[in-house]
């Protein structure tokens, strides 16, 4: 009789659950169809100086670690607005190209206006304008493109690889390399 009451509540609890489960679920999508038209993500990664200098100015290769904060706005399913911006977390040297002297880039700051198209499931590129500053430093104007694969976990939670190249205007380029997480709400 023991053995009953125990099968009975554990069938009961399991039929709730499912069903609680389920409800949830369902709930879950309706409001990522209601409330995903931001996305936000932070991405890690490195990035490559393309015009990397030692202290002497000896061309060397410079790769810095860097991480990424990128907002986007879905104006459609396959179209988004945002600000996308990259950290680099270590101080390096450029030649400057104005004035061929070797200057000092003191972890600098790059936001960008950031188009950008998703065709698929996956893969988004984008396009973007914006600005590099640095302590103590000029400033620089700055064109990115990027090309990223996403990966959604559930729930509007999203696993993504970024491969960015940004041109700094009569100074250098940066070609990042990065993996992240992405939220949409």
């Amino acid at each position: 009789m023991k053995n009953f009451y125990f099968l009975s509540l554990f069938v009961l609890l399991s039929i709730v659950s499912t069903s609680a489960f389920a409800q949830g679920e369902a709930e879950g999508e309706r409001e990522e169809i209601e409330e995903g038209k931001h996305s936000l993500a932070l991405l890690l990664g490195h990035a490559r100086i393309g015009q990397g200098r030692n202290e002497a100015g000896e061309k060397q290769f410079t790769m810095v670690p860097s991480f990424a904060l990128d907002y986007n706005y879905w104006i459609s399913e396959k179209f988004a607005l945002g600000l996308h911006t990259d950290f680099l977390n270590e101080n390096f040297f450029i030649e400057s190209e104005s004035e061929g002297q070797i200057i000092e880039r003191e972890r600098p700051i790059a936001p960008a206006l950031t188009g950008t198209v998703k065709p698929g499931e996956h893969w988004s590129f984008g396009l973007g304008f914006g600005g590099e500053f640095a302590k103590g430093g000029e400033s620089y104007f700055v064109t990115r493109f990027a090309i990223e694969y996403g990966v959604e976990i559930r729930n509007g939670w999203e696993v993504l690889g970024s491969l960015t190249q940004d041109f700094r205007a009569n100074a250098y380029n940066v070609t990042s390399l990065g993996i992240g997480i992405e939220k949409r709400f």
